[in-house]
């Protein structure tokens, strides 16, 4: 099908791959010359594969051409100048500590349990500036671990992000927030968005296996914790075949029946990175097949079709950075990253509805690519104009006056590409959720051309920008025993003083 680059799984060298259609499957097929033949899936079937390509936006409008040197990715990510996207996450990892030791960690690897990598509030703060400066500006900070929370000072980290103007995400497994309600209420004060979750099963024998406990009365009680405090939730799923796959449909009416505070449910498929590394079993477990379990596990409800690439929003993004007016980085991530659509949930029914079957993608994004191609020579009454009409031509008035009202939907659309904030949706808010697909990538299925179009990036304590799948493939064991060996150097530290507490008006509970 197509050739890239991959690297060895045993030695991180750098080597020639295929794309290759093996029995449906696209699977990428490489040879060491020193380690021998690997092959590993790269994705889950052919139909769904050509779809997600033909929705890629990206292609049109961005720039796909080969790196002009090739052979510094992956190694040489921080003064890289090919990478082809912004940073649309930048992730911050805060600790190694965590109170779990999960056998799928991802940021763990065998023999690393002892690295002392936690940088100090002081460090902390100084990457959160570095990645304020950056253009475009990456609109959302995700502070990842270990377990976050351990660190008592999370509260002061996440005032320095809100303080600027980063939209706050906190990875945690919840503990933290279930045992100190407290706690929970002063990371809202101080300006934390989302409360990034995990959340396999709802079957205790998946959760003692992989988890290391039960945890299901824990995780109700920490959504519920969140709705107290209007902390909205994106439940994140690690996603292993014939193990916790047959829940995904549960997964999904559990997300649609607390539209109220769940915002987002990602599924992510298991990497073989971390502590999973040398699982002998990996292609038992990748074998997946999400979009097709989403059709089938919502009786259809979710179509396969029904799933877009991130990217499929460039040419909206382009529009919003008319009115926005300032650099926004794209969703210009490869289409085999990620699949997503936004869930609108029938208050009148329960029933859900992908927003396609609102708007008829294939006329909407039709329109609106024309008009983001020459967005910069256009005022913004053309583009509304062009939004204006993009919706009418596309729109199922039958279904959007039912259930939303054509009023509202237009305002939505137009609010959207003109301020891209959750607010910008209205009521409508509380009835939606994001259906999601991440699939990260490991050494076996390791493709540079994904990379290359990685949006979701590291920032490192050197001040170093890292695409995701880079840093847990090449760069994290080397940075995080670096960093922690120069920590033990270093002399002690004065006590800081404490970061400002950003105070808020206390939420009141509806009756």
């Amino acid at each position: 099908m197509s050739e890239t680059k991959s690297i060895c799984p045993e030695c991180q060298k750098k080597i020639d791959a295929q794309l290759c259609n093996v029995s449906g499957k696209i699977q990428i097929i490489k040879q060491c010359p020193d380690h021998g033949d690997f092959k590993a899936t790269h994705w889950q079937s052919q139909p769904i594969f050509t779809h997600m390509q033909k929705y890629d936006q990206f292609q049109y409008l961005g720039d796909l051409n080969a790196p002009k040197n090739p052979q510094g990715c992956p190694y040489v990510c921080e003064t890289c100048h090919n990478h082809a996207s912004g940073t649309v996450i930048g992730v911050i990892d805060v600790t190694k500590r965590c109170n779990f030791r999960c056998a799928v960690c991802f940021s763990t690897f065998p023999g690393q349990e002892t690295t002392d990598y936690e940088p100090t509030k002081q460090a902390l703060i100084d990457m959160l500036e570095f990645a304020a400066k950056a253009n475009p500006k990456p609109p959302a900070i995700l502070f990842s671990g270990g377990e976050p929370l351990e660190r008592e000072d999370m509260p002061e980290i996440i005032a320095a992000a809100h303080r600027l103007k980063f939209m706050t995400i906190l990875a945690t497994n919840g503990t933290h927030l279930v045992t100190d309600e407290g706690l929970a209420k002063k990371l809202k004060d101080n300006g934390l968005n989302i409360v990034y979750l995990s959340f396999d099963s709802f079957h205790e024998d998946f959760n003692r296996k992989v988890r290391g406990r039960e945890l299901v009365d824990m995780k109700l009680k920490a959504i519920d914790v969140c709705r107290k405090y209007d902390m909205e939730v994106i439940l994140v799923n690690t996603l292993m075949k014939s193990l916790n796959d047959k829940e995904v449909g549960d997964m999904i009416r559990f997300a649609s029946k607390n539209t109220d505070i769940i915002r987002g449910l990602i599924f992510q498929p298991i990497a073989f990175t971390g502590r999973a590394t040398e699982n002998p079993f990996r292609e038992n477990f990748r074998e997946w097949s999400f979009a097709e379990d989403v059709e089938n596990q919502t009786n259809g409800e979710i179509k396969t079709t029904d799933l877009f690439p991130m990217s499929v929003m460039t040419s909206p993004i382009k529009i919003m950075r008319k009115f926005m007016q300032k650099p926004w980085p794209l969703f210009s991530c490869s289409p085999q990253c990620g699949i997503v659509n936004w869930i609108y949930v029938s208050p009148h029914t329960g029933k859900m509805y992908p927003i396609n079957r609102f708007v008829n993608f294939d006329r909407f994004f039709r329109t609106i690519r024309k008009t983001a191609e020459n967005a910069e020579s256009k005022n913004k009454f053309q583009l509304l104009s062009s939004l204006f009409m993009g919706a009418m031509v596309s729109m199922n008035m039958l279904l959007v006056t039912e259930e939303v009202g054509t009023f509202t939907l237009i305002k939505s659309i137009l609010q959207m590409h003109m301020n891209p904030t959750y607010k910008s949706l209205g009521k409508i808010r509380r009835r939606i959720f994001l259906l999601g697909c991440m699939a990260f990538m490991d050494s076996y299925n390791f493709d540079v051309n994904r990379v290359r179009r990685c949006v979701v990036h590291y920032i490192t304590p050197d001040k170093k920008i890292i695409p995701f799948c880079a840093y847990n493939n090449v760069h994290r064991v080397a940075i995080e025993k670096d960093y922690a060996e120069r920590q033990k150097k270093a002399p002690a530290q004065q006590p800081q003083q404490e970061t400002p507490l950003i105070t808020t008006p206390k939420l009141k509970r509806k009756k």
